[in-house]
């Protein structure tokens, strides 16, 4: 499978998880679309080609009780670790720049092969990224989520709790 399909799964079960605090009055979260590059036949009309273009922002924005949330969602099959290749720079960057002017951001990383989701601050994020950019390690070891973050669990109907950790 994919690594974009992979992320699907991960991705569905968060946006349930927004229907339900959006019905609970609990928060407006979306998913932001990706955009696409299509390419038509003049004459046909009928589509030739088609990808995603580069995204500039992350997978879901949104509010809850007045605060802004942005974050990403990842999923990884590595049992060991999270590879922060997974990441990228402009995942970073939008995540900070929200940070900066009062929002939420974080990361929810998904171990497969735990059935574990974690919530990763943008500033957790940011440490190993940076380390890793001066020759640091390339990923995050599993034993370091489980030590250092929140497992995020089902509660109060939510799937994927997440809400209870960020506000």
């Amino acid at each position: 499978m994919s690594h974009g399909k992979r992320g699907k799964t991960l991705e569905n079960i968060i946006e349930y998880s927004n229907k339900v605090y959006k019905n609970k009055g609990m928060a407006l979260v979306d998913k932001v679309p990706t955009p696409w590059n299509v390419h038509y036949n003049k004459k046909t009309g009928r589509v030739v080609r088609a990808f995603p273009e580069k995204k500039g922002t992350v997978d879901f924005v949104g509010i809850s009780h007045g605060r802004s949330i942005a974050f990403d969602a990842k999923s990884t099959k590595i049992r060991t670790s999270f590879p922060l290749k997974n990441v990228e720079q402009h995942q970073v960057d939008y995540l900070i720049n929200h940070q900066d002017q009062g929002g939420i951001s974080f990361f929810i990383v998904y171990f497969e092969k735990h059935n574990e989701a974690y919530y990763l601050p943008i500033d957790e994020l940011k440490k190993w990224w940076d380390s890793q950019l001066s020759g640091g390690r390339k990923s995050i070891p599993y034993e370091w989520f489980v030590l250092n973050t929140d497992l995020i669990k089902t509660n109060n109907g939510v799937p994927l709790d997440y809400l209870e950790r960020a506000i």
